[in-house]
């Protein structure tokens, strides 16, 4: 068995377990990940599923690393297969001008240019550190907007008080879910990917900002390097003085933005969804001639 997860199946066969991330472990102060016995909840399951799993996929070194560290996992059952670009984001890059064309500058009232951050409402996210950011920006006189798309799980209320609070409402679109062409406009429309989210080791969004040509900044956890290379500018996530300078660069300086552009998109291409699951077919390979020695209990 192949699971995209890591969920607790109690099944007496080999499998294969997908990590995706640990953050109960790395980060378990959050709300999200420690309220109403979740962190209880993700230990148990992990500590049971991961350890019994003939081979456990993780994205980077660094992942590794932690399952070793948390779990005691075997170095040897442990596969490195990083995160894909997902084919729809390089199937839209590819297309280019082809590609049906969104206003979402009209669609979503955006009269100036944009920072755009795709992510649920969890406090893991960040966005309150963005939004103090943005503050620091617009007083430094840059006319700047900050587009937040993605579900609420708990902490937009919150961000919406702080968003009030810094007097910067009129400059903050809170989207919602979008429609995936609108989120390829908004990708290619965007000043930069300001992805300052705590969580890791990978990050799904700044791959598809690589394949759509929006040059990303990315918040300096462990894995982001490993992830994303020199294709993205590094910020400390903790400072919104540090969140702002780095966007001041990515605005400001028309060679860095073209680098970056020019590097995702090499980027984007260098891990395929096809090449993940070329990688699984490879541990299946290695496990067959282990699991023919015995017959159908």
């Amino acid at each position: 068995m192949w699971f995209l997860g890591s969920d607790c199946h109690f099944l007496d066969m080999p499998y294969i377990a997908v990590v995706w991330d640990l953050q109960h472990r790395t980060l378990p102060w959050f709300p999200e990940v420690s309220y109403n016995g979740e962190w209880d909840a993700r230990e148990a399951t992990n500590a049971w599923f991961l350890r019994r799993a003939t081979a456990v996929i993780t994205g980077t070194q660094v992942g590794s690393d932690e399952l070793i560290r948390f779990y005691q996992i075997q170095p040897k059952q442990i596969k490195i297969l990083p995160h894909p670009t997902p084919a729809s984001a390089l199937l839209a890059g590819e297309s280019g001008a082809s590609m049906p064309a969104v206003d979402v500058r009209g669609k979503y009232g955006l009269n100036q240019p944009f920072l755009f951050y795709p992510a649920q409402f969890w406090a893991h996210k960040n966005h309150v550190n963005l939004l103090h950011a943005l503050a620091l920006l617009r007083k430094q006189g840059r006319e700047i907007d900050l587009v937040f798309s993605g579900s609420d799980k708990g902490n937009r209320a919150h961000c919406e008080s702080v968003t009030r609070e810094l007097g910067v409402t009129p400059f903050v679109h809170y989207l919602g879910f979008v429609p995936n062409l609108d989120l390829v406009g908004l990708y290619r429309q965007a000043s930069a990917l300001a992805y300052v989210s705590f969580g890791g080791p990978e990050n799904l969004p700044p791959l598809e900002a690589f394949a759509l040509g929006c040059p990303v900044l990315a918040a300096d956890i462990p894995g982001a390097r490993e992830q994303l290379g020199d294709c993205a500018i590094y910020l400390d996530p903790c400072s919104a003085q540090n969140i702002a300078l780095a966007c001041r660069q990515v605005l400001d300086d028309c060679d860095l933005r073209a680098r970056l552009i020019a590097a995702g998109k090499i980027r984007a291409q260098k891990w395929t969804s096809t090449d993940f699951v070329r990688g699984v077919f490879g541990i299946l390979n290695e496990i067959e001639p282990v699991r023919r020695t015995w017959g159908v209990q």
